[in-house]
């Protein structure tokens, strides 16, 4: 069982999802196109996400000897996407 006591919103999760399926991004990139709050993002959203791992974070150089944290969607993170995807499409065409 979780130990949250708040659960993530699925939107969220889709959000993150959807973001990264292409390709790998930084975090703040995601962050910036998905307009969570940047408190729930690297509080909740982010390290949810990887304990779950439907996420997987590495770091890389950055510019000015800063270091870049970049996520990617992992298989199990993948799936669920596409399951998200269906839901959302079957709700749409019901409304």
């Amino acid at each position: 069982m979780r130990k949250n006591s708040n659960p993530l919103r699925c939107e969220h999760v889709f959000k993150v999802l959807d973001s990264i399926r292409e390709r790998p991004k930084s975090i703040m990139e995601v962050q910036m196109e998905t307009g969570i709050s940047q408190v729930a993002f690297y509080n909740r959203v982010i390290p949810t996400l990887k304990e779950l791992r439907l996420i997987e974070e590495t770091y890389e150089p950055g510019k000015h000897n800063t270091v870049k944290r970049v996520i990617k969607i992992t298989e199990k993170g993948r799936k669920l996407l596409e399951t998200l995807t269906e839901i959302w499409t079957i709700a749409e065409v019901s409304q």
